[in-house]
C-alpha cells in the first residue's frame, strides 16, 4: 500500500509439516525470547507482526522493511542457515494467503482443526500489547477469521469433533480401563489445557478431575466454570503419584515430569501437549507409563481425515473469495487519498461557479462512488487517475 512504501508481507516458521515434535520443541520460544523479538528485533528492522508459539508451530507473520533479518535471528543459534531446510517461508501476497490457510485449518496437523484460530487471536493480541499489531495486520487477521468461519459453516472440513484436545481425551479413554472413575490431573490452563478440560468434562463429567496452574487464580476460575477441583501448583506435584492419568499442557524450558517424580507413581498414562516436552525422554524408557505427545495423537485419527479431505477444494474457493475482498479493501485504501484530493479540487472549481452547496455535495458523492467502482473493476485506473490529477496541479 502506498502509505507503507518499502514494506512487505513475510511469514516463516517451523511446523509439524517439516519437523516432528521432538525437533519442534527446540524452536519453541520462551516469554523472555518473545519479549526480545517484540521489543528489540522487530522495531530494529522496522517490522510489525505477531508470533504464533504453539505445540504444532512456531511461526512469524510480519509486515515491514527487513523481515528477512528476523528470520536470520531466529536461526542464529541453530544448525540451519535457511528456514527452507526445516520449515517454510512465504513472501508478499503468498504470506497473506498462507495465513488464511492456517486459519482455515488447512495447515493444521489434524485437518480442519480450528483451535489455531484462538491461538492466532491470542498471538495477535500479545503483539498489540507490545505495539507491533498494526491496523493493516488486524484487517488481514479479521478477514482470515471471517473466512475460517465461512469454511466451518459452509463445508464439512471440521466435521466430527477431531482436534488435538479431543484426541487427547480419546487416548485417555483407550488407555484407562476405569476411565469413568479415573482420577485425572490437567496441568496448565492455557488454551490447549482449557480445551482439553472442556472435552474431558464433556466426556466423563467433572468427578475426579483436578486442575492446576502456576496462576492459582486462573485455575480457580476454570474450576468454578467446569465444576472440577483445583490444586495449587505445589500441591499438584506433591500428590502426583495418586493420579491415574495426567494431561500436561505447560510452558517450561525443561521437563517438569521426570523418572524421579514418577518412579513410585500409580499413573498409567500421560498426555504431553507441551512444546518443549514436559515429560522427560527417559520416563517412557524406564517406567511403564504410557506417554503420548501431539504427533502420536494426530496419527490416531487419520480415518476421519479422509472424510474431511473432500472439502479442501471448496475451502480454497472460499479463501480466494475472501482474499479478493481484502484486495478490494487494500485497493480502496490506496485510492482514497487520490479521490479525496480530486474531489477537493473539483469542489473548489464548482463552488466558484455555483451556490447550491447541497447539489455540489450530491454530485461529488456520485463521482466518488463511480471512481471507486471504476478502480475496483480495473486497478490500473488508479494510476491513470493519479496521472490526471498530477496534470491538473
Amino acid at each position: 500500500m502506498t502509505q507503507f512504501t518499502g514494506y512487505n508481507w513475510y511469514a516463516f516458521g517451523i511446523t509439524h509439516k517439516h519437523a516432528a515434535a521432538e525437533e519442534r520443541q527446540n524452536f519453541a520460544l520462551s516469554e523472555e525470547q518473545l519479549a526480545t523479538y517484540f521489543q528489540e528485533l522487530l522495531p530494529q528492522n522496522e517490522c510489525a507482526g505477531f508470533i504464533t508459539n504453539t505445540c504444532n508451530r512456531t511461526s512469524f507473520f510480519l509486515f515491514g522493511k527487513h523481515p528477512e533479518n528476523i528470520e536470520k535471528a531466529f536461526l542464529q543459534e541453530t544448525q540451519y542457515s535457511d528456514i527452507s531446510e526445516i520449515g517454510d517461508r512465504y513472501i508478499g501476497k503468498k504470506a497473506i494467503n498462507y495465513l488464511f490457510e492456517v486459519m482455515a485449518g488447512l495447515d493444521s496437523q489434524i485437518l480442519g482443526d480450528f483451535e489455531i484460530v484462538g491461538q492466532i487471536k491470542t498471538a495477535f493480541e500479545k503483539s498489540k500489547k507490545y505495539g507491533t499489531g498494526l491496523g493493516i495486520i488486524e484487517k488481514v487477521v479479521n478477514q482470515a477469521i471471517f473466512s475460517s468461519r465461512r469454511i466451518k459453516n459452509e463445508t464439512g472440513l471440521s466435521g466430527g469433533t477431531s482436534s488435538t484436545s479431543y484426541a487427547a481425551v480419546q487416548f485417555l479413554k483407550q488407555s484407562l480401563p476405569n476411565f469413568a472413575d479415573a482420577k485425572i490431573l490437567v496441568l496448565g490452563m492455557g488454551q490447549i489445557g482449557k480445551r482439553t478440560l472442556d472435552n474431558l468434562v464433556a466426556e466423563k463429567g467433572p468427578e475426579n478431575i483436578f486442575i492446576a496452574n502456576r496462576s492459582f487464580a486462573k485455575s480457580e476460575k476454570q474450576a468454578a466454570l467446569h465444576g472440577v477441583k483445583h490444586l495449587s501448583w505445589s500441591s499438584a506435584f506433591a500428590q502426583v503419584a495418586t493420579f491415574d492419568a495426567i494431561v500436561s499442557a505447560v510452558s517450561a524450558p525443561e521437563p517438569v515430569f521426570t523418572t524421579e517424580i514418577l518412579t513410585h507413581s500409580s499413573t498409567k498414562c500421560i498426555v504431553d501437549l507441551s512444546i518443549p516436552f514436559s515429560v522427560a525422554k527417559d520416563v517412557q524408557l524406564e517406567t511403564i507409563i504410557n506417554v503420548a505427545n501431539v504427533d502420536l495423537l494426530s496419527s490416531a485419527i487419520t480415518k476421519q481425515m479422509e472424510q474431511r479431505k473432500k472439502w479442501v477444494p471448496r475451502a480454497h474457493e472460499i479463501i480466494r473469495e475472501e482474499l479478493d475482498k481484502y484486495k478490494e479493501w487494500e485497493l480502496a485504501a490506496d485510492a482514497v487519498p487520490t479521490i479525496k484530493e480530486l474531489q477537493r479540487r473539483l469542489q473548489e472549481e464548482w463552488s466558484s461557479k455555483h451556490t447550491d452547496v447541497e447539489k455540489i455535495e450530491r454530485v461529488s458523492a456520485k463521482i466518488e462512488a463511480r471512481l471507486f467502482e471504476r478502480i475496483r473493476k480495473n486497478p490500473k485506473q488508479l494510476k491513470e487517475l493519479q496521472k490526471q490529477l498530477n496534470g491538473r496541479s
